[in-house]
């Protein structure tokens, strides 16, 4: 979540960084690398304009600013705690409930096992449904979820976001492109003239719609792409790019997964995407359901995680 362009998440950062005065104790603090830990330490700099931490001798020491911020974010840290903490009745230990979660197969894969693993460890008695993306009688994924499938939350795009339902944003990613390993022809990377003039693989619904952000952006460029195969479903493109010249615009974190077990190449995409920005939507009588505000909570903590691993 963000405040101003800053990454709320960096506060807790902040806090292990300016009281142990030392990155590489703050990183043993927040269960993170040094590198990332220096990242973090980058970017509040970046932002407040400020050092925070400048090296006297052997140690760093807070700046002006770092000493008059510290009680600040630890009151602000103490009093997100007494928020989060506040339906205190709710036990995830001893709780059975069943929460049905609509999303694409992207979000299932990259974000969704973390979820699960969670699940089984805290709230083992917790039951999880996943179900594919709806084909939207009305054009809105968001109510057809929620509305007629009745599920507890969804995860969409940010353009499918419909503003009458309660969202957070989610997590981040950005697109690329996965060609065949085997292909030379597209060893040093993809022009704009290599991706228009390729066969691609790409994801449809039942009913032959592309509701794909790569498909509206290319729409509105005015760029067609020669579609060689529409599949229902992200994970079986890799399939069908092994041993061709075909040409596939995924998501960057579904990209490396399949490349951990298929013969690709990620290649950046010859032309500029937005960022591929996730949202997380619920029905507003679910707004202060215990049980449902700590579901959403985990959702955004393992959320937070993958964007930590990305930096």
């Amino acid at each position: 979540m963000r405040y101003r362009r800053l990454d709320l998440n960096l506060l807790v950062a902040l806090d292990a960084l300016l009281s142990e005065c030392s990155v590489s104790r703050a990183a043993e603090r927040l269960c993170l690398g040094q590198s990332a830990t220096s990242s973090a330490l980058g970017r509040l700099r970046e932002h407040f304009n400020d050092p925070l931490l400048v090296q006297i001798g052997r140690r760093l020491e807070p700046t002006a600013l770092g000493l008059e911020l510290l009680p600040k974010v630890r009151e602000a840290l103490a009093l997100t705690r007494e928020i989060v903490d506040a339906p205190v009745n709710f036990e995830p230990a001893s709780c059975n409930r069943h929460f049905t979660l609509v999303a694409s197969d992207y979000v299932a894969g990259v974000l969704l096992p973390a979820v699960s693993l969670q699940l089984a460890r805290i709230a083992p008695g917790v039951r999880l449904s996943l179900r594919d993306m709806p084909v939207p009688r009305d054009g809105d994924v968001v109510s057809e979820a929620l509305d007629y499938r009745r599920s507890d939350c969804v995860i969409v795009p940010q353009r499918r976001l419909n503003p009458a339902y309660p969202y957070i944003p989610l997590m981040n990613d950005q697109l690329c492109c996965i060609v065949c390993a085997g292909q030379r022809q597209f060893s040093e990377g993809l022009s704009l003239a290599d991706y228009c003039g390729a066969e691609h693989v790409v994801r449809e619904f039942a009913d032959g719609r592309n509701l794909a952000m790569d498909a509206a952006h290319l729409q509105e460029l005015g760029i067609e792409r020669r579609v060689a195969v529409a599949l229902e479903s992200f994970v079986l493109m890799p399939e069908f790019i092994v041993g061709t010249a075909r040409i596939a615009t995924v998501f960057r974190r579904q990209a490396q997964r399949f490349a951990q077990h298929h013969s690709l190449r990620i290649h950046p995409a010859p032309l500029a995407f937005p960022d591929a920005v996730q949202v997380l939507q619920w029905h507003p009588y679910q707004d202060h359901d215990p049980a449902m505000l700590w579901f959403r909570g985990l959702l955004s903590e393992q959320a937070a995680l993958l964007d930590q691993c990305a930096t």
